[in-house]
């Protein structure tokens, strides 16, 4: 009986151990899984910056801010149809610095109220939405901040800023579409940071923290993508788990 009993608490023992070590493995298989979406997600956005927008001029498809915590990035890409075509236009009647907020385009098709616009000119370019459409002149929300002529080009924009909110009872990947809201797409993600490779000095190419001009923004050949996440809730101390994972992609106009 006592053989039995030493026997029987060592089987015991294994397979509780084996049971902490499959809890364990469960949180980081589902923590790895969670990184690797949201990854995932970022490079699919990054992969279209750009798509159906100016490639000239002020204007960059990504923008960011660095550190000194997590960093933040803002992905630019053009809406488009069903039919795989850019929701874009051109300005018809000069538009100048004067208070004015209607645009005279040449097909307004697509341009609903509350889009997010991009006007672009060589010279400069301005946001805004949109509060109105009649016909072929859309009414916005900020009258122009510069001369806009004839030509100009009026683009729909699907806009997409990254940011980590730490403030929280746990860490979030927060997610903003076209300036609303942040809405929370992950939690448990502790640090963002990013990196941005230039075309220039190649090989091996400069990699920055951030551009510092409008010019290097327009260098971006490629971004490094870096999350830190961690688990989350009540869990013992020997289930916590934390995960980094990097990932890169070559933002570029798939729809020109």
């Amino acid at each position: 009986m006592a053989l039995s009993a030493v026997a029987l608490g060592g089987v015991v023992s294994f397979f509780a151990t084996q049971a902490r070590v499959q809890v364990g493995h469960g949180y980081r298989i589902e923590l790895q899984q969670a990184v690797r979406a949201s990854l995932d997600n970022v490079t699919r956005d990054l992969r279209l910056a750009g798509a159906c927008l100016p490639g000239n001029g002020s204007f960059s498809a990504l923008g960011g801010e660095d550190g000194p915590g997590p960093d933040e990035l803002t992905i630019r890409a053009g809406v488009v149809r069903n039919d795989m075509s850019c929701v874009r236009t051109a300005i018809e009647a000069v538009m100048t610095p004067s208070g004015t907020s209607t645009v005279r385009v040449a097909e307004p098709a697509d341009i609903e109220v509350d889009t997010l616009l991009l006007l672009h000119t060589a010279a400069g370019h301005q946001y805004s939405f949109v509060t109105g459409v009649a016909g072929n002149v859309v009414t916005i929300q900020d009258p122009a901040s510069i001369d806009f002529p004839v030509g100009s080009s009026v683009s729909a924009v699907d806009e997409r800023v990254y940011e980590i909110d730490a403030l929280g009872p746990a860490p979030r990947l927060m997610l903003t579409i076209n300036r609303g809201a942040a809405q929370a797409f992950a939690v448990g993600m502790r640090d963002l940071q990013v990196q941005y490779v230039l075309a220039q000095n190649c090989p091996p190419c400069d990699v920055v923290d951030l551009p510092a001009t409008d010019t290097d923004w327009r260098l971006v050949n490629e971004v490094i993508v870096t999350a830190q996440a961690e688990t989350v809730g009540a869990v013992r101390a020997e289930d916590q788990v934390s995960l980094t994972e990097t990932s890169r992609a070559k933002p570029r106009n798939l729809l020109q």
